[in-house]
């Protein structure tokens, strides 16, 4: 059983849990997962299966889009509402949808630097830093470009359970926080803010609409239908150049050799080495020579 998993991840579970349910539904233990989500967010999580492991950190580089929203005149621990929150007083005039829409249009295709919460699973020296936050301990954190695509509100300011909140969506790159967006989207309005819900409703090519509940997954398993595992090729759909390989190629990638690029490509350049239209291997293109550098099914 090799392949990829569209899993569509319900709030209220880690990214792990999923995986772990994940196991006994499909009875094996090769299993991962690509793009962490917080236990309270929602939404595509696409799993790895057998062979399909080795692809997740391709799949992981795509832009991802996210559907949140900010809660403001609060400040949390975890930069959102599910960790230990306080409420801030501010200046209601302040809080102008006009100004926030603006935010939003001048963060949209620019590139930002962004440290990462205290509670998340970044290492530094060796521990998470949600390890130090647990043992109140605060720490320098490294700061990381992320690119912004687009952020645009998909709603405007409305009140609700006490707290005015606006919905927006975000297209962003690899390694974003959005719960450190929303905070720093609130620095730029003068409001203390945080994160409130989070559906991730896209990664790469990998949509919210074709994503399945673990319920769904069971049943079809009951089923004895495997419709769900979508071939190893997937992974790399969007975000790599593909390479299709002829009897002599495939032997000799097969043997262990290299194989000459004709393509005019950087160095470095990766690409999915495709055979009989299935995904066999990946290639990296060094100084006019493909070499493997990882075997899929070769």
């Amino acid at each position: 059983m090799n392949g990829i998993i569209n899993v569509y991840k319900e709030k209220g579970m880690t990214s792990h849990d999923v995986i772990h349910k994940l196991r006994k539904i499909l009875k094996m233990k090769k299993i991962g997962h690509a793009g962490t989500l917080d236990p309270e967010a929602e939404g595509v999580l696409i799993v790895g299966v057998g062979k399909g492991t080795r692809l997740l950190e391709y799949v992981g580089d795509g832009y991802k889009v996210y559907e949140g929203e900010i809660v403001f005149g609060l400040i949390s621990d975890t930069e959102d509402v599910f960790g230990s929150i306080s409420q801030v007083d501010y200046s209601p005039e302040i809080l102008d949808e006009c100004k926030l829409r603006d935010i939003c249009d001048s963060l949209s295709g620019t590139t930002i630097s962004q440290k990462p919460p205290m509670y998340s699973s970044v290492k530094v020296k060796g521990r998470k830093l949600y390890q130090y936050a647990r043992a109140g301990i605060d720490v320098d954190r490294p700061s990381k470009k992320i690119e912004i695509v687009n952020l645009f509100l998909k709603e405007g300011l409305y009140f609700s359970d006490g707290y005015w909140r606006a919905k927006f969506v975000a297209s962003v790159s690899k390694g974003t926080y959005i719960r450190t967006l929303c905070v720093y989207i609130g620095e730029l309005l003068g409001v203390p803010a945080v994160m409130g819900n989070l559906k991730r409703i896209q990664i790469g090519h990998f949509m919210l609409f074709d994503s399945l509940k673990l319920s769904i997954l069971a049943e079809m398993m009951s089923n004895n239908d495997m419709s769900f595992i979508l071939p190893l090729k997937e992974a790399v759909l969007e975000g790599m150049l593909q390479i299709e390989l002829d009897e002599d190629s495939f032997t000799k990638i097969r043997l262990g050799q290299k194989i000459e690029n004709i393509f005019p490509v950087e160095n470095e350049t990766i690409f999915a080495g495709i055979y009989k239209n299935k995904l066999v291997c990946i290639l990296k293109n060094v100084d006019g020579i493909l070499r493997i550098i990882k075997n899929v099914g070769v």
